[in-house]
């Protein structure tokens, strides 16, 4: 026996049997979506993003092809002419079995509830259709009028309108016909009448909830990346020790997200000057710092890598979703028949997009905990409290208003993750008695990406500023030594008569305390004796005196007697070095360069400090540090932080680091 669809009844039973596959359930198709790494697929969403042309042929659609089409820049829309046949097809079926008085929902009858109702003007249907759904109050104070925005990049379907040429509409808050409307928005083509069904396949909300769940995923794969590198950034500035992304640990707790953030830590932190810097100061002075650090760092790959997995797979969920048929009633042309189900269901995107929020609100707290971190000078490893950049710390108070700010977003963003998917409410005479929320749900998450895009542009920014005081404070430091080992020099190595005091033994002590002591902690007044720098110096010449023994009674021998010559020394000509130093920083003459550009990183650096030109804020400057996150904030809208981003990951060949 033959069956309607071309396949064979098996064993004489009767029954049509599928054509044994390999992977009938699509599982494994899912898993294959899954294979390369979360870097490869965002720098295919990318290059994806940024071509000309979109063609919609019903297979190969992606997020970023949606995302580049909604950005409603160049993009060309076109239908691939493989596609036209079978649209047409469809079409066909649809007016043949109305005039041969098949009954098919929402064709010839009523919707939801009241589809017991029966007609057979279908183009009234579906005009009545779109009435009664324009529902909406706009709060315009004006007679209700629907508003539309006309987009110059739907212009490849500029025809397919809903409206009549008489339809009033708003412009510029002028109220206008249709017809005068397109003619504004530069679309030109005449107006149709809907035809059957036409009207029910257009206002399916499966499609504008999975359309702006695509916007919101390609932002969400980008942030989360800007995030690891970022996180690597912080360990860089905080000097810390990348010993935590070390590949045998993230091997061992087997996730995939977590190694790869880890690999790519692991990839910017074995470049990084930062790095190589600490890892000789710690071996000098291994009880400078604790032997591990806080969980802020240290476990953010295993923070980081449950999220990149969550939002990997809502974004292949949406690819699905966007690449699939849910309408209702589904046309099969083959067998003949209108196939009445549920696939406008859009409970993938309900619940891709509710996992997405909580992946972002999970970033953005990290992201709050390690700015919390940068900004305390009891955890900074001697940065400035609140990053204060001027010479006069009580006026300066840098980036407290920034920490703040960081706090409230990171409330309003733990709030935006809660579910919208638990709070379904039956609807429509209770025919619609479970529905997806998947556009309330992708409307939140769009409000959670712009949040973290706030935080991660403040982050941005309080990295920079902390990189350019770690060069102040290197170009300090060195100045701070020269400085006293002149005054060593001329104080401290010989006695009266020219012979040579054992005062001159002080030296590698007093460096030593240079190299341990923060230099915020005295930079405003290095000689003051309030603060460390002094009393450490005046300690370790102490020492050597009370390990003189009797040479101490000895004017020529006398390590005491020194003192109050090396202090006035120093007092003299300290201040002088330390604003030296300071001001070939600030000119571009420092006598060490900035480490950054030694860095992997550096490539975020340059986009932050040339490319959109923010300054090192200090409370001498009236210039905000609002006036300096907007600039970042409005770049990485334009999608600008982009390129700067891969940049730092050119080299990464796809592997951690190997174990040796």
């Amino acid at each position: 026996m033959e069956c309607e669809n071309g396949q064979v009844a098996a064993n004489g039973t009767g029954l049509c049997m599928a054509t044994p596959r390999a992977d009938p359930l699509n599982w494994g198709k899912a898993a294959e979506e899954l294979a390369g790494s979360h870097l490869d697929e965002v720098k295919r969403m990318v290059a994806e993003y940024r071509k000309p042309v979109v063609t919609i042929e019903g297979a190969s659609l992606s997020i970023a092809k949606v995302a580049a089409v909604a950005a409603a820049g160049e993009v060309m829309v076109e239908l691939d002419e493989s596609a036209r046949e079978r649209v047409k097809a469809s079409s066909d079926w649809v007016m043949n079995s109305m005039m041969n008085g098949t009954d098919s929902y929402g064709v010839t009858t009523g919707f939801g509830a009241t589809s017991h109702r029966r007609t057979k003007e279908g183009g009234a249907l579906q005009r009545e259709l779109i009435r009664f759904l324009n529902a909406g109050a706009f709060g315009t104070g004006s007679d209700g009028h629907m508003f539309y925005r006309l987009w110059r990049h739907v212009q490849p379907c500029s025809s397919a309108s809903t409206l009549s040429s008489k339809d009033t509409l708003v412009s510029d808050g002028t109220k206008v016909n249709a017809a005068d409307a397109f003619k504004i928005a530069g679309i030109h083509g005449g107006f149709f009448e809907l035809q059957p069904k036409e009207g029910l396949a257009m206002v399916n909300g499966t499609a504008v909830g999975s359309g702006l769940a695509s916007t919101v995923l390609f932002e969400a794969n980008i942030l989360a990346l800007l995030a690891e590198v970022i996180s690597a950034m912080f360990c860089e500035v905080m000097t810390d020790k990348p010993e935590f992304t070390d590949h045998l640990t993230h091997k061992l707790k087997h996730h995939p997200g977590q190694i790869e953030v880890a690999a790519i830590m692991e990839h910017i932190l074995e470049g990084s000057s930062y790095m190589k810097q600490a890892k000789i100061q710690g071996e000098l002075d291994p009880l400078m710092k604790p032997k591990q650090d806080r969980y802020a760092l240290r476990t953010s790959p295993q923070w980081l890598g449950p999220q990149i997995e969550v939002i990997r797979a809502s974004t292949k969920s949406i690819e699905r979703e966007i690449n699939s048929v849910n309408d209702n009633p589904l046309i099969d042309v083959s067998r003949g028949k209108a196939i009445h189900g549920g696939n406008f269901q859009g409970t993938p995107i309900g619940v891709s997009m509710d996992n997405t929020r909580l992946a972002i609100a999970a970033i953005g707290k990290l992201i709050f905990a390690q700015f919390s971190e940068l900004v305390n000078d009891l955890y900074n490893d001697g940065l400035p409290s609140n990053l204060s950049g001027g010479r006069n710390p009580s006026l300066d108070y840098g980036f407290k208003g920034a920490e703040i700010a960081m706090a409230s977003y990171c409330s309003e963003l733990q709030f935006l993750g809660n579910l919208v998917t638990n709070h379904v409410q039956s609807a429509e005479q209770h025919n619609q008695d479970v529905n997806s929320l998947g556009l309330i749900s992708s409307r939140k998450t769009a409000e959670a990406i712009e949040i973290l895009k706030l935080m991660s542009s403040t982050f941005l920014v309080a990295l920079c500023q902390a990189i350019d005081l770690r060069h102040i404070e290197e170009n300090v430091k060195s100045a701070v030594k020269g400085c006293v080992m002149t005054v060593v020099k001329k104080t401290l190595s010989t006695n009266s008569t020219g012979g040579l005091h054992v005062a001159r033994f002080c030296e590698k002590d007093l460096l030593q305390e240079i190299e341990r002591e923060a230099v915020f902690a005295y930079a405003d007044d290095p000689c003051s004796s309030n603060y460390p720098l002094m009393k450490k110096l005046r300690c370790v010449l102490v020492e050597r005196a009370l390990a003189n023994g009797m040479a101490e009674f000895d004017a020529e021998t006398s390590v005491f007697a020194k003192v109050a010559l090396f202090e006035e020394e120093l007092r003299a000509v300290l201040p002088g070095a330390v604003e030296a130093a300071r001001a070939a920083v600030e000119s571009g003459t420092a006598v060490t360069p900035n480490r950054i550009t030694e860095c992997r990183s550096y490539p975020l650096y340059r986009f932050v400090r040339e490319e959109l030109g923010t300054v090192f804020l200090t409370g001498e400057k009236t210039r905000s540090p609002g006036e300096e996150l907007n600039k970042v904030l409005v770049a990485m809208d334009q999608g600008k932080h982009i390129d700067a981003l891969l940049e730092c990951l050119k080299g990464w060949n796809g592997q951690p680091l190997p174990i040796c």
